[in-house]
């Protein structure tokens, strides 16, 4: 690769970030039947979504992932909710958490989860089933600006997509070239 090539590179990663296109999400649930909503949105490719059903394997898929947004049930597998924020408050940055309810809205339950989300840090408590919409509420970012990032015309973003197209082709060339 040129130096011009790899510069032009560089300057186009650091502008234009389509990570930020696609929200990774984690589950921490152990009843995963309230996000088939959102199981339906990640087969159309609107968002990654993990689940995990106890803090310990969510804490180890946060060494290895960026997350934009946690959706954690109040009762885990191995701790409560509230305990596991506490142990992924290091980790949490700018990720979003939400504590998600499966009890009526105003019950004394969803009241409870309510007040320990709060106590824990929570951005918000979420009534089942969990939708597309409740994901793009707590992140803050519709639907419509990640379609945008994704379909920028600007020549940076154009060259960001092809750029890693070209240089492969010419490395392989290259690679031909030189076992012949």
């Amino acid at each position: 690769m040129s130096p011009p090539a790899l510069l032009a590179y560089q300057e186009v990663d650091m502008g234009f970030d389509f990570d930020q296109a696609i929200p990774n999400v984690v589950v921490v649930d152990p009843q995963f039947d309230c996000y088939k909503p959102l199981a339906a949105s990640a087969r159309l490719g609107k968002l990654n979504l993990h689940f995990r059903s106890s803090g310990a394997e969510a804490i180890k898929l946060a060494r290895r992932l960026r997350v934009d947004a946690w959706l954690v049930a109040p009762d885990l597998d191995d701790v409560s909710g509230a305990d596991f924020v506490e142990l992924l408050r290091s980790r949490l940055g700018q990720s979003r958490l939400a504590f998600v309810e499966s009890a009526e809205i105003g019950s004394s339950k969803w009241k409870t989860t309510s007040r320990e989300a709060t106590e824990a840090g929570a951005h918000a408590t979420l009534p089942a089933p969990i939708t597309f919409s409740d994901l793009e509420q707590l992140l803050g970012r519709p639907a419509e600006e990640r379609a945008l990032l994704l379909s920028d015309p600007s020549p940076a973003a154009r060259a960001f997509v092809t750029l890693p197209v070209g240089v492969s082709a010419a490395v392989v060339a290259i690679a031909v070239l030189m076992l012949s």
